[in-house]
């Protein structure tokens, strides 16, 4: 006789992952297209969201839907996120495709995504945090960035940092497409170190 898996967490799940991305519930509502009474809601256990919503939340978390499982067990030594379940957004105009490749649960401010740019692709993105460094690194092809008034080109193998706490810009400079790693890291990695007494 099978014994029955137990019912997941969906909402202690979707909100550990939630908070560890550093997201309030108005910016997942708004990534995810769902109501944030409806977010508030699973979160709190209150409600049983459909498969569609389930969907729309993991993707936008990058909470892989096998820890929806219930599956009892010690955790996998590797996790492998396949190509196609890497949580994945389009620019607005639609030619940059931005992986997420930072894992669900970090404690570094850090996250990191791969860049997939078409010809004329361009990233405009408005100021983050105060004191938030990009480091980006062009893998093939070539980019710019644009701050502050000031544009630098990169090519393959070359990397920008820059302060991303204003409006800034990355546009492909190729023929073809540019791969790059795009790094955000958030003020607390450039904190003076305090001098112990």
């Amino acid at each position: 006789m099978n014994t029955p898996l137990p019912t997941p967490e969906i909402g202690k799940i979707m909100k550990e992952a939630r908070k560890s991305l550093g997201l309030t519930l108005e910016r997942l509502s708004e990534r995810t297209g769902v109501s944030r009474s409806m977010l508030s809601a699973i979160e709190r256990g209150a409600t049983n969201p459909t498969f569609s919503i389930v969907w729309a939340l993991s993707q936008a978390l990058g909470v892989d839907l096998s820890l929806l499982e219930g599956t009892p067990g010690g955790e996998d030594p590797i996790e492998h996120l396949h190509h196609y379940s890497t949580p994945m957004q389009r620019s607005a105009d639609g030619k940059c495709e931005i992986y997420m490749l930072s894992p669900r649960r970090t404690v570094l401010p850090v996250e990191w995504h791969r860049l997939l740019m078409k010809v004329g692709a361009e990233l405009d993105s408005k100021p983050h945090a105060p004191g938030t460094f990009e480091h980006l690194t062009c893998l093939s092809g070539s980019l710019s960035v644009t701050v502050a008034g000031r544009t630098v080109r990169a090519e393959a193998g070359d990397t920008l940092r820059y302060r991303s706490d204003c409006n800034h810009r990355i546009n492909n400079e190729a023929d073809g497409e540019t791969e790059a790693i795009l790094l955000v890291a958030q003020p607390t990695q450039y904190q003076e170190p305090t001098a112990s007494v």
